[in-house]
Order: C-alpha cells, then sequence, then structure tokens
C-alpha cells in the first residue's frame, strides 16, 4: 500500500520554495536557540540564564531509542507472587499496541492528526515559534504553565521520554530533544513513530489498536469520517472517547474535518460524506480485540491497570510511557495474589454445577459482530441479545449471516470477520482480601471461561445495588458507634410511613410476610429486617451513614450526582436498604466489611507490593492507605451479630461444610432479587460475592447459589489453617435484657405466654440499661368480654396474664384494622383501644352476693377498686388522649 504519495511530495516541495525559506531560518534551530535563551534569561536573570540552559540540556535524556527505524521490543516484565513464584510474563508484543508503518496509514488520517495536533508540522524543525510564543504570553498571563503548545515532535519526547511534570526544565528539554530528533528522522518517520504510540483510549496506543477497537477494522481500511474520530482521541482520551462522550469526539471531529478541507488535504465531496456519516451508532467496543491480544487473568489486568495508574501519579509518566515500563522496561512486579486461593476460586467459577441450572434459571448473552469487506469499503454489523439458550443464539447467527449473504467461504477467503462472545447468565463475580494488610488474595470478574468476559471485570467494576449488606454499614454501624446504639436498643417492626422532604411517602416492607413488632438491633440484623434499618437511618439521619460510608471507602455513593439534566442523591432513607444512584462493586464492599472484621480499621486493598525496575531499585513502594472508622468495641458488636446470622439466621447456607472456623456475614437481596450478595470473614479472610444478570433483572430461582460459592471459596481457602474465634476486646460487658423492651429483664420478661423473651446481652462498657423493662405487664382480664376485670367480675372469670403495653400505640386508619393481624406480637399486646376500658358484662346487676372475705381479726376485706386492678398499666396520658 502506498497512500498519499502525492500530497506528501507537494508538502516537501513547498517546503524548499523560496517564500518559506525565511520562515525556515526563522524555526531553525539556532534561532530557537536563541529564543530559549532569551526566555530563560527572562525568567532566571540574565547573570545565570546561559549557565542554568547548558545543565539542563546537559541533563536531557537520550532519544536513542527513537532514533533506530524499528521500535525495540525491550525487556521482559515478571510478576511474581509474594513467595517469588512466577505469575506472567510480559513482553513488548503483548501490549496493546500493533505497530504499522507508514505507507499502512491513510493519508487522511496522517493529515488528520497534522490538522489538529500541529498544523504547522511539515514547516517547522521540531518546534513551533509562533506557537511557543503565544504559550509564553497565555501562561504569563493565567500565572501558570497550562499553554503547553507542543509540536507533534515534542508529543512524541514527552510521551516516551520525558515525565509530565508542568517545570520549564522539562519544557525546554523537550524542545531541545524535539529538535534533535528532527535532525536525524523524517517528517514521515516522525509522523509513523507518534501514531503507533499516541494514546487512543481504553489502554490503547497506536492507531492500529483503536481501529481495530473501535471500528473492528485495520487502520488502513478506515474511511476519512473513522480517521477523524481517531485523531480526536489523543487529545484527552478520556474526555473524548467516543464510546462515553460521543458528543465531546463529534465535536472534536467536525473541527477535524473543517481544518482537512480548508487544508486542501480532502476535497467538499469527500467533505460533505464524511460529515453525513453516523459513525457512533457503528463503533463497537469490541472487546473481543482486547481477549485476542490477552490471556492474562482477571487479577494480572487489574494490577497491569493499577500499576499503569500509580507510574502516572506518582512518578509522572504519561501513559503511553508507563505501559512502555511495563511491557518493555523488564520490571520485577510483586503481587498479592494467592494461587492456591485463585485457583480454588476459579475451579468454582468455571463449574457450571455451582450455577441454576437451564430449567431453573438461565439465559446466554450473546455479543457478536461481523464486518464484511466491500471493495475498499467495509460495513459493520453488530448486535447484542440475550437468549434462552446457547442454541437459540447459534441459530441467531446463522440468520444473521444468511440474511446479510456472508458464506462460510467468506469467511475462509477474509472477506467477512465474525466474531462471537457468549456469555451465561447470570453472573457472579467475587473478592477475597486479608483484611489485615489489604493484600487482595484472589478475584474473580465473572463466571465461566474468562475469554467470554474478561474486558469487563466486573469484581473491580460492576456497581450494583448492595441491598441489605448495607443495614450493617449505613444504618447499625453509624448508630452503635456515634449514637449510642446497642445491640439491645428496642425498635418497633411495625407498618411505616415517612412523608419525605419531596413530598412523597416512604413505607418500605419487610421481605418476609407481615411485621415481627417489638425487635432489637441484634435481630435487625440476624433476621435482616428492613424497617428496622430503616427507622435506625431516620432517627441518626442519613448524612451520618453517608459520613462513615465515605470512611469506609465507598466511591460510588454521592451526596450528589449529575445524570443529564437531573440531579440526584444517595443521601435518603432507603440508603440501609441498598437504594444507591449506582451501587458499590464487590471490591468496595469486601473492603468495608474487612474495616470490621480488622476491628474498626480500614485498610485499602492492594494488588501488588512493589515494583522494581530492571536493575532491581524500587520504583513503587505500594503500602495501603489505613484509618481508623469506628471503635474496636462497635466491630466486635456487629461481628458477634453477624456470627449469629450464619450460626441461625438468614445466612445458614453459608456455613462451611467440614472445615472447622469461626464465621461472620450478612446476606443482601434488592427488589425482585435482580441483585443476590454475601458478604462474609473469618479471623482470617473477608470476601464478598454477587450474583445476577449483566442487564438487571429478576431472578427466578429463590435457592442459595450465591452464598454456596461464597461457601466452597471460603473453605477451600481455609482447608490448612488452624482454628481461630473473634478475639473479644477490652470494654466488651454483658448482662440479661428483655428482647421486647432493650431493658434489663424482669420477672415478666421470662412469663411471656410465647416463652421467656430474655437473653444474656453484649454491650460497650457504659451502654449498659440501667432501667428494666416497663413493657411486659401483668394484668387481669375478665375472660368474658376479654377487657379488664372489674369489681364485680367472677372469679371464675377473671384471669391473671402477662402483656405487652407498647410506649407508643400502633394506630391505623379505619378499615385497615386488619394490618393489626399481620403484626406477630399484637395478639399478646395491649390493644390502644383497651387502654383504660374495663369489663362492660360484668356490673352489681350481676354481682351473686358472696360471704365477704374476711381478714385475721374477722373483719370484711375492702374489695380492689378498678385503679388498682390496673396499677402500673394504664397511661394517665393515653387515657387523657382518649
Amino acid at each position: 500500500m502506498n497512500f498519499g504519495k502525492f500530497a506528501r511530495r507537494k508538502k516537501l516541495e513547498s517546503i524548499d520554495s523560496k517564500t518559506t525559506k525565511l520562515a525556515n531560518f526563522i524555526s531553525s534551530t539556532v534561532f530557537k536557540v536563541i529564543v530559549f535563551a532569551v526566555v530563560l534569561l527572562a525568567v532566571l536573570g540574565v547573570s545565570a540564564g546561559f549557565g542554568t540552559l547548558h545543565a539542563f540540556i546537559d541533563a536531557s535524556p537520550s532519544i536513542d531509542n527513537l532514533m533506530e527505524e524499528i521500535v525495540p521490543e525491550g525487556y521482559t516484565t515478571f510478576i511474581y507472587d509474594l513467595q517469588g513464584n512466577q505469575v506472567q510474563e510480559l513482553h513488548g508484543a503483548d501490549a496493546n499496541r500493533v505497530y504499522v508503518e507508514y505507507d499502512q496509514i491513510p493519508a487522511y488520517l496522517a493529515h488528520a492528526f497534522v490538522s489538529i495536533e500541529d498544523e504547522r508540522f511539515y514547516d517547522h524543525n521540531g518546534v513551533d515559534l509562533e506557537g511557543f510564543i503565544r504559550a509564553i504570553f497565555v501562561n504569563i498571563q493565567s500565572m501558570s504553565f497550562s499553554e503547553g503548545a507542543s509540536t507533534i515532535t515534542q508529543q512524541i519526547i514527552k510521551n516516551n521520554v520525558l515525565t509530565t511534570d508542568v517545570t520549564i526544565e522539562r519544557k525546554l528539554q523537550e524542545m531541545y530533544l524535539a529538535i534533535q530528533l528532527e535532525k536525524h528522522r523524517s517528517k514521515e518517520d516522525i509522523l509513523e513513530l507518534y501514531m503507533n504510540t499516541a494514546a487512543c483510549g481504553r489502554g490503547t496506543n497506536g492507531v492500529q489498536t483503536a481501529s481495530r477497537l473501535y471500528f473492528n477494522k485495520d487502520v488502513w481500511n478506515i474511511t476519512i469520517a473513522e480517521a477523524a474520530v481517531l485523531a480526536s482521541i489523543t487529545n484527552k482520551p478520556g474526555k473524548f472517547d467516543p464510546v462515553i462522550n460521543p458528543e465531546n469526539n463529534r465535536e472534536r471531529a467536525l473541527r477535524i474535518l473543517d481544518k482537512l478541507l480548508e487544508q486542501e488535504y480532502i476535497t467538499k465531496i469527500e467533505y460533505d460524506e464524511a460529515k453525513s456519516v453516523d459513525v457512533y451508532s457503528q463503533i463497537q467496543i469490541n472487546n473481543q480485540s482486547i481477549e485476542e491480544n490477552s490471556d492474562y487473568s482477571y487479577y494480572v489486568d487489574e494490577t497491569i491497570t493499577r500499576v499503569v495508574n500509580d507510574l502516572v501519579i506518582q512518578k509522572g509518566l504519561t501513559e503511553a510511557q508507563a505501559f512502555n515500563q511495563i511491557y518493555r522496561g523488564g520490571l520485577s512486579i510483586y503481587i498479592t495474589q494467592d494461587l492456591k486461593i485463585q485457583k480454588s476460586m476459579d475451579d468454582v467459577f468455571t463449574d457450571e454445577e455451582n450455577f441454576p441450572p437451564v430449567n431453573e434459571d438461565f439465559a446466554m448473552k450473546l455479543k457478536y459482530s461481523l464486518t464484511v469487506q466491500k471493495g475498499e469499503q467495509s460495513e459493520n454489523f453488530y448486535h447484542e441479545e440475550q437468549f434462552d439458550t446457547i442454541e437459540d443464539a447459534k441459530a441467531f447467527i446463522v440468520a444473521t449471516k444468511a440474511e446479510l449473504g456472508v458464506s462460510e467461504s467468506d469467511l475462509e477467503q477474509s472477506l467477512a470477520f465474525e466474531k462471537a462472545v457468549f456469555i451465561p447468565q447470570p453472573q457472579a463475580a467475587m473478592v477475597i482480601m486479608d483484611y489485615h494488610n489489604g493484600h487482595v488474595k484472589a478475584i474473580a470478574g465473572g463466571r465461566g471461561d474468562k475469554a467470554g468476559n474478561q474486558v469487563f471485570n466486573r469484581a473491580i467494576e460492576a456497581k450494583r445495588q448492595p441491598g441489605s449488606t448495607f443495614k450493617i454499614v449505613a444504618a447499625y454501624l453509624p448508630a452503635i458507634d456515634a449514637r449510642g446504639y446497642t445491640m439491645a436498643t428496642g425498635i418497633d417492626d411495625i407498618p411505616l410511613d415517612i412523608l419525605q422532604p419531596n413530598g412523597q411517602s416512604f413505607n418500605p416492607g419487610n421481605w418476609y410476610k407481615g411485621y415481627r413488632g417489638l425487635s432489637t438491633v441484634r435481630e435487625g440484623i440476624v433476621w435482616s429486617m428492613n424497617i428496622l434499618a430503616v427507622k435506625t437511618v431516620f432517627d441518626i439521619g442519613p448524612e451520618l451513614s453517608y459520613k462513615y460510608l465515605m470512611d469506609l471507602g465507598f466511591t460510588t455513593v454521592y451526596d450528589q450526582i449529575k445524570i443529564g439534566s437531573d440531579i440526584f442523591t444517595d443521601i435518603t432513607l432507603s440508603l440501609p436498604l441498598g437504594g444507591l444512584t449506582e451501587g458499590v462493586t464487590p471490591l468496595e464492599l469486601t473492603a468495608a466489611y474487612g474495616a470490621i472484621a480488622g476491628g474498626g480499621v480500614y485498610v485499602e486493598p492492594i494488588f501488588y507490593t512493589r515494583v522494581l525496575d530492571h536493575d532491581g531499585n524500587i520504583l513503587l513502594d505500594n503500602q495501603p492507605v489505613t484509618r481508623a472508622v469506628m471503635k474496636e468495641t462497635t466491630a466486635y458488636l456487629l461481628t458477634d451479630s453477624m456470627v449469629e446470622t450464619i450460626q441461625a439466621g438468614t445466612g445458614t447456607s453459608a456455613k462451611f461444610k467440614e472445615v472447622n472456623m469461626a464465621l461472620a456475614g450478612k446476606t443482601g437481596t434488592t427488589n425482585s432479587t435482580k441483585d443476590l450478595w454475601f458478604a462474609g470473614y473469618s479471623p482470617y479472610y473477608v470476601a464478598a460475592i454477587w450474583m445476577g444478570y449483566d442487564d438487571p433483572q429478576k431472578m427466578a430461582y429463590v435457592k442459595n447459589y450465591h452464598k454456596w460459592i461464597w461457601r466452597d471459596v471460603m473453605e477451600a481457602a481455609h482447608v490448612d489453617l488452624p482454628y481461630k474465634g473473634f478475639d473479644r476486646p477490652e470494654g466488651i460487658t454483658s448482662a440479661t435484657i428483655c428482647t421486647e423492651s432493650g431493658m434489663l429483664a424482669t420477672e415478666a420478661c421470662t412469663l411471656d405466654p410465647r416463652g421467656s423473651r430474655t437473653r444474656v446481652e453484649l454491650f460497650a462498657v457504659g451502654t449498659v440499661p440501667t432501667e428494666t423493662c416497663d413493657i411486659h405487664k401483668e394484668v387481669l382480664i375478665c375472660t368474658s368480654s376479654e377487657l379488664f376485670a372489674n369489681e364485680f367480675c367472677p372469679v371464675d372469670t377473671v384471669e391473671t396474664r402477662i402483656m405487652l403495653q407498647r410506649h407508643e400505640p400502633i394506630i391505623v386508619e379505619e378499615g385497615d384494622e386488619h394490618i393489626l393481624e399481620t403484626i406477630e406480637d399484637y395478639q399478646y399486646s395491649i390493644p390502644y383501644s383497651m387502654v383504660g376500658e374495663f369489663c362492660d358484662i360484668h356490673g352489681p346487676d350481676t354481682v351473686v352476693p358472696l360471704e365477704p372475705e374476711l381478714d385475721e381479726h374477722g373483719q370484711p376485706i375492702d374489695p380492689p377498686s378498678p385503679d388498682e386492678i390496673v396499677d402500673d398499666v394504664v397511661d394517665d396520658e393515653a387515657v387523657e388522649g382518649e
């Protein structure tokens, strides 16, 4: 291929014309050095200027690697576990970059880069003097170094040799080295090098890889419109990402088309055609393109991402330089992965027996792309759909190829290209972490073979509604830690209707039918009671909940977030039920529960501990961020309640089968079972698992597959570990309390008709209740009227009962009395309507004269008055209100 030779020849001829000689002289090396000196003198002072300039130039790094005709592969990088076992090799050929020669690249793509990045590229010798002077004035006006005026040649130096530090020294070195590079390489060579190293978004470098990623075609087959899209990305890959920010990219691409026409690189006909094409509807994030170039695990992929990020932030490298370091720098990267635990996790996640069967809850998501070559042009077809079975998905592919007229011979002769990715549903993701040091031991980014799920690492990237796992971190943790709550705090599980600031009514229900009445915080945790959690947050305020969530490391819980033209907040009463705008990731939920397991200390999850350069020097020393986020006593009380959750509550399915180990955990289920969670821990590790459809939908099954997976993976991780319990810290005491009132138990609490309502509860020292239960009441009831007995009720109709008298009566609207029957303890309670009501059946006319009871002196004993019968039962204020 030989694109654009005529256009390049014409441009080179113009460089040698008489009209441009003066401009060439002004932009010559000698003139630029003079300009450099003048500018430097102005900044640093006349006396020291030349010496400083000379020192800067002498300190410039070598650009020998850029002088070579072929980009070197460099040294192999090795990834090791903490025991020194080699896990992975990273070669230069593995980098997300495919090198192409200049003649393979369409002329209009090169011109697109020149037009938007460096329109005087063919006229300068490495530094654009006009742009440089303009940048000086802009920077002086803004009192910053925000304006760089870097030419394409300077960008090559910046991306491949220097750091991104914004200093005078680095800028002068960049300019000096750009001039040196232009002395040794032709304009075509420099453009070729630039287009093969430029960051093109989503971890790609170079136009060939980017073309495969965005258009599913080789760079030599892209159109003018597609070339404008690619050239738009490199300035700010995130801002101009054509997938997530197509509007930004489109605006910049149109500017490029305007410049291409203005500078006569394309014709008016080509311009009009390129503007009319809807490129963005055809752009496909072909996850397959990365899958074809990487066999790395989810863990290694995430490690590479984090090392790149740290090299950029801590070492001032560009993204391109960071990738070069990883794939060509001969680094040694030490990761925190435990290969044995990872293998156990992989074995579980690739075994279809651990997931719902086809006849129970199963679907197959298909991602299918097809490119048909038609002359020098190509047509793209892309489709995503969820099918009931894999057979249905394959049938769709056959029908699609038939409809588009694509035969198997077309595929064999490379006249068409297809890629099909099958992703079973529901999906799942899991993380195991050592919460003592933040070491992530294993992750599963998806169910089944990694080939179909690689790009989307659900363990790190999937933001899903956390359901009831948030009751711990958003409700009870802040309430106990900062608002005086205890595990014995009494909360009434009855119908709830709250008028919110927006005027809407909030009336949450429970996952079980009806209501359980008077309960405690411990019962709210063990049985995952929705109304108790909502009442708690209503009492303490969702703002306090949000503060604790921030301390626990959640980055996708927002005080305010704008989506489109609407503004949303997560600081609401639905926070403890996991009602979030976006959701949370398995990794961040794991780390949050790790803070509870770790006695109240949050430890940031890390994937690697250190990175050594080729010579064995420490390049990155990765120590986790740690901070105390709750009292040690708070953490222990929460742990103790979640131990009971696994032993007897909603988490029993997560109990180990054979290994004897202390466990604590919490379940989480969202509305319509769209998301299933379990987060739990042992004295060694913490782990969280999520299960659900990639595109949220109701799951039909009601079994505990996610808990069984958590159990199997975690049990395998503990096989060779000795038993440990959760150590009780100082500052914990105990007392016998009433489970209805949360106060110190009385004899009446043990005589509850349902059985004793007492238990030994744990408390932080200083929080033990000081008052006894005032809810259990001993009352006299006339069995004839079911009202309080009066002085005329026959003895054989009077019965002593232990009943509950709530501090706040249950009041329902007229006609809704049936709701009272859904409250489990209501039949044992003193109804509000009964307060102050005495038997209306027995009176003076119904009394059968009896011999009066005599005292020891033979005198009649006065019968008790009504007030004495109901002593301590009737609330004076309630009677007055009635």
